[in-house]
């Protein structure tokens, strides 16, 4: 049962009425019944599974409490989490949020045994904790500390009731007016379908605009899904923990990942990356962590093995363990200012990796395209703190020109290039997500860059006719990648004039969108396989 469906919408009318008349005793209670009900709803396999898991992690937190060896038995307890998530990965089994609940039980014991929580006793709590429905699906990735102490007293209260509707409502809009509009340009079966005329016989700039279409959907999916279940939870007294914050304002490509789903990023820094050392060890080290905390991460989002993308993935990792001795090679003699022939020289392996890497890509329920995505991304880290290691600490000319005008004028357009640097990549990073055949995505990319391929057969009025049909849908999109539509509503929201304006606003989009979601359908949400 997904939020964006009818049947979810009378699933949370029932629950709301029960939740606020029950005594609040009984409230926890209720919340577990409720959950197993929305888990069961979607799946029986999937309760079954997020029922024994629960009872074995919380068996397994009092064994790391109360062992006298607790790192030998955390390291057997996440072993068990670790091999079941394996297991359903290989085995190219998708089980409703498995990954979400399994992350949140590893969090758990890793923090019993650093001592930052007790380990839960009773065993209605720590169940309600793991099958809390607003952030079963998709997240956000929860700590113990995040919802033990709201579990005993939730903040019901008239100001989070009001804005919990508002942001499930909104979220609710996007989702069944915007998404998936965005999604028709590579839905299977669709009639504006890009693969139905064939990608050798789209323009450069319907592919371009296709791109960033596509990469507008998979952000507004998740926002859109993140807006609704933090508001689900603040209805029924629940802070959860923000899991995007505007990544496409990012000025480098770690500052998006930190701001996109923030609470996995937080996860594999703390669990992961920081045991492994972080930035402490010397920069081959940190290349090395952050390369691995990267395939970790690729692993996570995927199903499936294919050998060819692992050792794409050893090469990969090969490239850039190597750059740096190869520019130590090339810059030899050269002193500090090489030159910019040399300097392009020097970055010749990674600059010739990241293109190659996009034009691999998921064979159909392998999974290994997230592979080559969390590689990549990995790579442009690396490139970047390379890039600071090297050349911007080593030369610091904004530093040098100060508060200028080339100074300001220097720091405008490093700011400007720096943002560009970000988009175009994770732009083009979501088309190896959408399209599923190799072939298929080389036409497409031979469109992206003429200079690549065949460039003749293209209808020339082609971006005009889908331009027409999608901008309003993408322009929403884009404007949702800034902090606008939230400050326009804290905006009006000072005047009870304003109020009411988004009040009605809302419910009108509301009630909309209800009657088109009863009319057509809708689509499953993204990542509620993870």
């Amino acid at each position: 049962m997904f939020f964006n469906t009818v049947p979810f919408l009378w699933f949370l009318a029932a629950f709301l009425v029960l939740y606020g008349l029950c005594p609040a005793r009984f409230k926890c209670w209720l919340l577990l019944l409720g959950s197993a009900f929305f888990i069961a709803y979607g799946s029986i396999a999937a309760l079954g599974w997020v029922l024994l898991f629960t009872a074995v992690n919380y068996l397994l937190g009092i064994c790391v409490q109360r062992t006298e060896r607790p790192k030998l038995v955390l390291g057997m307890a996440v072993a068990i989490n670790a091999l079941a998530m394996v297991t359903f990965k290989l085995s190219n089994v998708g089980v409703l949020g498995v990954s979400f609940y399994l992350f949140s039980f590893m969090a758990y014991l890793a923090e019993v045994y650093r001592g930052t929580v007790e380990a839960e006793l009773n065993p209605v709590r720590f169940a309600t904790f793991g099958l809390f429905f607003p952030k079963f699906l998709q997240g956000p990735i929860t700590r113990p500390s995040e919802l033990s102490g709201q579990l005993d007293k939730p903040r019901i209260t008239a100001a989070n009731i009001q804005k919990g509707l508002e942001d499930f409502t909104l979220g609710f809009i996007l989702n069944i007016l915007v998404v998936g509009k965005l999604g028709i340009f590579f839905k299977e079966g669709e009639y504006w379908s890009l693969a139905r005329i064939g990608y050798e016989s789209i323009s450069t700039e319907l592919a371009w605009l296709g791109a960033v279409v596509t990469s507008l959907h998979i952000y507004l999916d998740w926002v859109s899904y993140m807006y609704m279940a933090l508001g689900i939870a603040r209805m029924l007294g629940f802070t959860l923990p923000e899991n995007f914050n505007f990544p496409y304002i990012a000025r480098t490509v770690g500052d998006y990942y930190r701001r996109w789903h923030m609470t996995l990023t937080r996860w594999f820094k703390d669990f992961i990356y920081i045991p492994l050392g972080g930035s402490r060890n010397g920069l081959a080290r940190t290349v090395v962590n952050v390369l691995f905390v990267w395939l970790l991460t690729s692993l996570w989002h995927g199903n499936g093995l294919a050998p060819k993308y692992m050792i794409w993935g050893v090469l990969s990792g090969a490239v850039v363990a190597l750059t740096p001795l190869w520019q130590q090679v090339i810059r030899r003699g050269r002193g500090r200012h090489p030159g910019l022939g040399v300097l392009t020289l020097s970055w010749l392996p990674i600059l010739l990796l990241l293109p190659i890497s996009w034009f691999f890509l998921r064979e159909p329920g392998s999974g290994f395209n997230f592979i080559i995505w969390g590689m990549s991304i990995g790579l442009m880290i690396v490139l970047e703190r390379l890039w600071r290691t090297f050349v911007a600490e080593r030369f610091q000319v904004g530093e040098r020109l100060g508060s200028s005008p080339v100074g300001k004028l220097w720091k405008a357009l490093v700011s400007i290039l720096a943002h560009i640097w970000v988009v175009i990549p994770m732009v083009l990073s979501w088309v190896v997500f959408t399209i599923k055949d190799l072939e298929q995505l080389g036409l497409y990319f031979s469109r992206l860059f003429p200079a690549a391929g065949a460039s003749a057969g293209a209808d020339p009025t082609d971006f005009a006719t889908y331009l027409k049909l999608i901008w309003p849908f993408a322009l929403i999109g884009v404007i949702f990648c800034f902090p606008l539509v939230d400050r326009l509503i804290r905006l009006l929201k000072r005047s009870r004039i304003g109020a009411w304006i988004v009040s009605a606003i809302l419910a009108a989009l509301f009630w909309y969108a209800v009657y088109l979601l009863t009319q057509n359908g809708s689509d499953p949400m993204g990542y509620a396989a993870f």
